[in-house]
């Protein structure tokens, strides 16, 4: 169920995937996981679209509650828009890191790296389920 907020002035983050609005808060900043690194957004942050990686997105500062605050959510590759002071984030998984399993993570990651893939594309789609597994067991690990 999406949590909504919508007062202040900070940023309007909104998390979706092809199921259902994860999230739609206001909050004070955003950091994203980009493919190719993290990058934070902030109230009158210049406009991009920007391919995400596996990793958390963190939110902090929930105006809100009028008190610091902070909505981890784990989401697995996708797009981010960022516009006039909203940051929509489109991704095909999301996940709450404090529903996150560290000790499955790490199981998924060594029975990954168990599994043999013949052929370009069983290579990449091992690789990238490897990437995914290594960023949950982070995420997850930070908790």
């Amino acid at each position: 169920m999406a949590e909504t907020r919508q007062s202040g002035d900070g940023v309007r983050c909104v998390i979706v995937t092809p199921e259902a609005t994860v999230l739609d808060a206001r909050c004070r900043s955003v950091i994203l996981p980009l493919f190719d690194g993290q990058r934070g957004v902030g109230r009158g942050h210049a406009p991009f679209v920007g391919r995400l990686g596996a990793g958390a997105v963190l939110i902090t500062g929930d105006e809100g509650r009028g008190q610091e605050a902070a909505h981890d959510t784990f989401v697995e590759g996708g797009f981010v828009e960022v516009g006039h002071d909203t940051v929509t984030v489109i991704t095909q998984r999301a996940v709450p890191t404090d529903r996150l399993d560290a000790a499955k993570a790490r199981a998924d990651l060594e029975a990954l790296g168990g599994t043999k893939a013949v052929g370009d594309e069983a290579i990449a789609a091992r690789l990238a389920a490897q990437n995914v597994a290594r960023a949950v067991v982070r995420t997850a690990g930070r908790r």
